[in-house]
């Protein structure tokens, strides 16, 4: 089979994954946006981003065992049409009202997340696969995953600042439901579909990934590392940042800048990942990222100057863009085939399931308290998680084979 034959489909999937991003991320920008325009609440903000994130847990059950039943191909064009048609509802519902509450606003963010995670699931299990089909080391491909995702976190708020100006927050959904439907569009002509094994000795077994993920050391230490950041980082980006940019220096353009150049620097630490993961250990990139992360938002909390906010944000994703293909490369390595789509799902849902926790927590404190202390508390938390891991759970620099 000639080479460029042999590496269609995962081009293919990769383009997908990085427009299914590129959604997400112009959805990421307009909602908090959207929510503090018709509340001015950093609770409802936060409860708005909340909604956004419990699908992601719920995939941890429901969308893993699906990948594993139906095959990875068809689950993951299903749930992008489903998506494209929820995500509908939230610029239908404002077209149609005039006033709409916190409480309808997180249910109708809730009903346009509710599939994402599962298709995004289902594109991880199928890299391996793929990587081998086209004869390429798995580093090398979740390193240009990566950076393409990062990328997404790029483009995404510039795209969605840009598209919210010209065309109005409520249209700007619009532009995010297409892209699933061109995902799917995507993986429906381009991607062959895989013969699907489905369900063995873990047919019953509900939390077949989570006890997977707790049986293995190193997704121990992933799942360890991804609940602290995760309780600061979403929270950060999606509460802290808007209501800096909103509220404390009057520029909402200021948080498509912070998000833009986060999403860059993330993006040049993910494309260097093969390299720099032969000068640095697999503990020193992932857990000094988390430590690079955390004096950043330490920084955060005391700038007074728009400069001096958006230097650090850009710091900040410095080292933990690399992390991520960190995290890809050591899931395909250590998960079988046959329950692949429930672990991938689980480690993500336990790892989200505390930025969900850490967004109501971070929105009533900055509304009982002050952004500023909220950021201090924040960036000391996950600093001093970063240096347990770092000390107590550290990462193997050997590549670990599994039985598929």
């Amino acid at each position: 089979m000639h080479r460029k034959t042999r590496s269609l489909p995962l081009i293919c999937l990769i383009c997908a994954e990085f427009l299914s991003q590129l959604g997400n991320q112009i959805a990421a920008i307009a909602i908090p946006i959207l929510v503090l325009q018709f509340t001015h609440s950093a609770i409802a903000t936060g409860i708005a981003g909340a909604g956004g994130i419990i699908p992601i847990v719920l995939a941890a059950f429901a969308g893993g065992r699906a990948i594993d039943q139906f095959g990875a191909w068809r689950v993951s064009v299903v749930a992008d049409v489903l998506s494209g048609i929820s995500v509908l509802l939230l610029p239908l519902v404002f077209i149609r009202l005039n006033s709409v509450s916190p409480l309808i606003i997180f249910l109708l963010v809730f009903v346009g997340a509710l599939f994402d995670p599962t298709a995004t699931s289902a594109r991880h299990t199928l890299v391996p696969k793929f990587a081998k089909l086209a004869r390429i080391p798995l580093e090398k491909v979740n390193s240009c995953r990566g950076s393409l995702e990062n990328g997404a976190d790029l483009l995404g708020p510039v795209v969605g600042a840009g598209l919210i100006s010209l065309i109005g927050t409520v249209n700007t959904f619009f532009v995010n439901a297409a892209s699933f439907f061109i995902c799917a569009g995507i993986f429906a002509i381009a991607v062959p579909r895989q013969r699907n094994q489905g369900f063995k000795s873990e047919k019953s077994d509900a939390i077949a990934g989570i006890r997977f993920i707790l049986h293995h050391r190193q997704l121990r230490s992933l799942t360890f590392g991804g609940i602290a950041l995760n309780f600061v980082l979403l929270p950060f980006l999606g509460l802290l940042l808007p209501v800096l940019a909103t509220q404390t220096f009057a520029n909402p353009a200021l948080l498509g800048i912070c998000l833009s150049l986060f999403g860059m620097a993330a993006t040049l630490s993910a494309l260097s990942y093969a390299r720099l993961i032969r000068w640095l250990s697999r503990s020193v990139l992932y857990y000094g990222g988390l430590l690079l992360t955390a004096v950043s938002i330490l920084l955060c909390a005391t700038a007074t100057t728009q400069i001096a906010l958006i230097v650090p944000v850009m710091l900040s994703g410095l080292l933990l863009g690399a992390g991520n293909p960190l995290e890809q490369t050591v899931l395909q390595e250590v998960t079988p085939s046959r329950i692949a789509g429930q672990v991938f799902t689980s480690h993500t849902a336990i790892s989200f399931a505390a930025g969900l926790f850490g967004l109501l927590i971070a929105g009533i404190a900055t509304e009982l308290t002050s952004v500023s202390l909220v950021l201090i508390l924040s960036g000391s938390l996950l600093a001093i998680a970063a240096i347990i891991g770092w000390w107590v759970m550290p990462l193997s620099n050997h590549q670990i084979t599994s039985v598929k």
